[in-house]
This record gives C-alpha cells, sequence and structure tokens, in this order.
C-alpha cells in the first residue's frame, strides 16, 4: 500500500533551500562584477547543488534540504589576468543569465505547489 504524501513534504523545503542558493549566488555574481577592476580579486560562486541532489535523488528518504548552504568558495579554475584578478566578465554574465532563469523556474515551482495546496484545501460548494 502506497501512502499519499504528506501536504507539506519535502518539496517546499528544498525549493527554497534551492531559492537560497540561487540567491546567493547572485550576490557572488554582482560582487566579483563589481570587483572587476580590483587587482588580485578572485572570482567567487557557490556550491549548494551537490547536497540539494543527494537529498533529491535518495528514493527512500522523504527529507527535506540541509539546513544551512555551504560557505562560498574562490574560483581557482580561471585565467588571471596580469593584475592578479580572474573576473572573465563574459563567463560572469552567462553563469547570470543561467542563475537567473533558474532562479525563475524555481519560483514558478513553488508557486504551482502553493497553488496546489491551496485548491486541495479550498471548500467545496
Amino acid at each position: 500500500m502506497t501512502l499519499a504524501p504528506s501536504l507539506f513534504d519535502a518539496t517546499i523545503s528544498q525549493l527554497t533551500y534551492g531559492l537560497s542558493g540561487l540567491s546567493q549566488r547572485q550576490q557572488l555574481i554582482s560582487n566579483n562584477l563589481a570587483n572587476i577592476d580590483t587587482p588580485g580579486y578572485l572570482t567567487h560562486d557557490i556550491a549548494f547543488e551537490q547536497q540539494l541532489l543527494q537529498v533529491m535523488n535518495n528514493p527512500l528518504s522523504n527529507a527535506a534540504a540541509p539546513s544551512e548552504l555551504p560557505q562560498p568558495y574562490t574560483r581557482n579554475d580561471l585565467q588571471v589576468r596580469n593584475d592578479g584578478n580572474n573576473v572573465d566578465i563574459n563567463q560572469q554574465m552567462t553563469e547570470l543569465t543561467g542563475t537567473s532563469v533558474s532562479y525563475q523556474a524555481e519560483v514558478n515551482l513553488i508557486n504551482s505547489k502553493f497553488t496546489m495546496l491551496t485548491t486541495a484545501l479550498a471548500p467545496i460548494n
């Protein structure tokens, strides 16, 4: 016998975690772009997707997302200019676009989840 999922399953937690991670990434990208001409500045990013995927891909668990985002890290895989800065405007703008699209998709998913809950809980006339 299969049990119906709880109204407040882990989906909301997982989507909220994803939104927080994407929001943090947007802030880091903005900071990277603001420091594009700062000598010695190195690009920063946040890697939250792996932790979220581990929770989501566990079929035996209805686990909530991790409670905290990982710490941002310094990107050492990008080419460093003569001034010691490794911010690449094209790479950062691509990241910003992808992050914005992902954020909007997650907002749409969470809105859909709440719409389904509202519909399910609405009184029948």
